[in-house]
C-alpha cells in the first residue's frame, strides 16, 4: 500500500506507570456553533431544519417532506435485494430474542409491620433513534437503537436519518425502521436533528429519550440537550482492545484490528499479549491484509495514530492493562479465556475465543453494540431495555411502620434544619 502501517510498542509495565488517560475530547471546540443550531431548531423549528439541510447535506438533499411516507418504505423494499432482507430480519430477531432477558419486573412486598413497598417499572413513552448517514448507510444503527425500545415496551419509536440525494432517505434505513418497529422516519441529521427530537417542530414531535450513535457534532448536540431529554450515552470513536496470548490465531487478530481501524481515523485498535513473537506476526499480516482492503487510507491513519502494541509479562499484567483501559470491546483470544473473564471489570463487551469477533456483535449476535467509549466502561454499560423503563418507588405506610420510623426521621429532620419535614412529621402522632 502507499502508506506503510506503523504501529506503536510499548511495555505493559510503562504505560501502566504513565497512566492511562482518556476520556472525550473535542467537542469544547465545536460546542458554541453546536448551541447555536441547536437554538435556532428550538425558535424556528420546521424552517431551521430546512436551512440546514440545504447548508450541510446540499439543495438537492432537501426532502419535500421531512417525513418519509409509507410509499419510500414500499420502494425502498423493491430496490433493497431480498437476501439483505432477510438478514436484517434474521439480525433483528437475534438482537429481540436477547433484550428480551432484560426485561425487569415490578415488584410488591408487604412486611411483618404492615409496611408496603415495591417498585413499578414502567417504559417511556416516546423514543427518538438517531440514525448517521446519508450517502452512507447504517441500517445496524437502526436495530439496535429501536428494537430494545420496542421490547421495553415504548409507545412511541421515531428515527432521524440524514436525507441522501434526491431528499430521500438511505433504502437500506428505512427497511430497517419497518423491520425494527420504527413508527415515524424523518429524513433529518447532523445537531439539527438532535434539536428536533428534544424540542420538537411542527413536524417532528419531541421525544422521551435520545438513543444512537453520530459524529462530534451530533454527539456535542447530544450534551446540549441533555437535561431537556435523557441521552443514552456521549459516545466517542470506537475502540478494540485484544488480548492474546501465544495460542492465538495470528490472522485473525489482525483481521480484527483491521476491522476496527477501519471506522474512521480516531479509531483505535490495541493489542495486549503475552508474546512479542505473536504481535510480530499479527503486524505482518495486518500488512498484507490490508491491501485487500478499500479503506486502507483510512485504516493506516488509524493504526499511525492511535494503533497500538502492548508487551505484557503475563496475563495478569495484560488484565490490569485492559481493566485501566476500559475499552468498548474487548476480545480475549487465549487458551482459556473463560479463566479470564471473572477478572476483567471494566469494558463494554466481552467477547470470548477466536469463534466470536467484533463484527458478529457488530450485526447479528444479539448483544447491542452501542456501548460506551473512551475509558467510561468504567461506569457505564451497554444500552438495554433498561435505558426504556422508568422505575418508580412505591411505599405505603401503616400505624405501626409510621411509628417504628417516625422518631428516626424527626430526629434527622431536626439536624438538617427542615422544620417543615419535622412539622409534617410531627403531624401524625395524632393519627398513631
Amino acid at each position: 500500500m502507499d502508506t506503510p502501517l506503523t504501529i506503536r510498542t510499548i511495555a505493559a509495565a510503562d504505560l501502566l506507570r504513565q497512566g492511562i488517560h482518556r476520556g472525550l475530547e473535542g467537542l469544547d471546540e465545536i460546542e458554541d456553533d453546536v448551541r447555536s443550531i441547536v437554538e435556532d431548531v428550538r425558535n424556528r423549528g420546521d424552517k431551521a431544519i430546512r436551512d440546514y439541510t440545504e447548508r450541510f447535506d446540499g439543495a438537492e438533499s432537501v426532502p419535500s417532506s421531512v417525513e418519509a411516507v409509507p410509499s419510500e418504505t414500499r420502494h425502498a423494499y423493491s430496490v433493497v435485494d431480498g437476501s439483505v432482507v432477510r438478514a436484517l430480519g434474521r439480525a433483528a430477531e437475534k438482537i429481540r430474542r436477547f433484550h428480551e432477558r432484560q426485561m425487569q419486573q415490578s415488584w410488591n412486598c408487604v412486611l411483618d409491620d404492615g409496611t408496603q413497598m415495591g417498585q413499578v417499572i414502567r417504559p417511556l413513552a416516546r423514543v427518538g433513534v438517531y440514525v448517521p448517514g446519508g450517502t452512507a448507510a447504517y441500517p445496524s444503527s437502526v436495530l439496535m437503537g429501536a428494537i430494545p425500545a420496542r421490547v421495553a415496551g415504548v409507545s412511541q419509536v421515531i428515527a432521524c436519518t440524514p436525507p441522501g440525494p434526491g431528499g430521500v432517505a438511505n433504502p437500506y434505513v428505512l427497511v430497517a425502521a419497518d423491520i425494527a418497529g420504527v413508527d415515524r422516519v424523518f429524513k433529518v441529521g447532523g445537531c439539527q436533528a438532535i434539536a428536533a427530537m428534544a424540542f420538537g417542530t411542527d413536524s417532528i414531535c419531541a421525544v422521551d429519550k435520545i438513543v444512537g450513535p453520530g459524529n462530534a457534532y451530533v454527539t456535542a448536540a447530544k450534551k446540549l440537550v441533555f437535561g431537556y431529554v435523557d441521552i443514552d450515552m456521549l459516545a466517542g470513536p470506537s475502540e478494540l482492545v485484544v488480548l492474546a496470548d501465544q495460542s492465538a490465531d495470528a490472522r485473525l487478530v489482525a483481521a480484527d484490528l483491521l476491522s476496527q481501524a477501519e471506522h474512521g481515523p480516531d479509531s483505535e485498535a490495541i493489542l495486549v499479549t503475552t508474546s512479542p513473537e505473536l504481535a510480530r506476526q499479527v503486524e505482518r499480516e495486518m500488512s498484507t491484509q490490508v491491501d485487500a482492503l478499500s479503506r486502507r487510507g483510512t485504516i493506516a491513519r488509524s493504526l499511525g495514530q492511535h494503533g497500538l502494541t502492548v508487551i505484557a509479562d503475563d496475563l495478569g499484567q495484560a488484565v490490569d492493562v485492559v481493566n485501566q483501559y476500559a475499552p468498548e470491546h474487548l476480545e480475549i483470544l487465549v487458551d482459556d479465556p473463560y479463566a479470564l473473564l471473572g477478572r476483567v471489570r471494566n469494558a463494554g463487551s466481552v467477547l470470548l475465543g477466536p469463534l466470536t469477533p467484533v463484527a458478529a456483535t457488530d450485526y447479528a449476535a444479539g448483544p447491542n453494540h452501542v456501548l460506551p467509549t473512551g475509558g467510561t466502561a468504567r461506569s457505564r454499560s451497554a444500552l438495554s431495555v433498561r435505558d426504556f423503563v422508568r422505575v418508580q418507588n412505591v411505599t405505603s405506610l401503616g400505624r405501626a411502620s409510621l411509628d417504628d420510623i417516625l422518631d428516626v426521621a424527626h430526629t434527622i429532620a431536626t439536624i438538617e434544619g427542615l422544620d417543615a419535614h419535622a412539622a409534617a412529621l410531627a403531624a401524625r402522632r395524632s393519627r398513631l
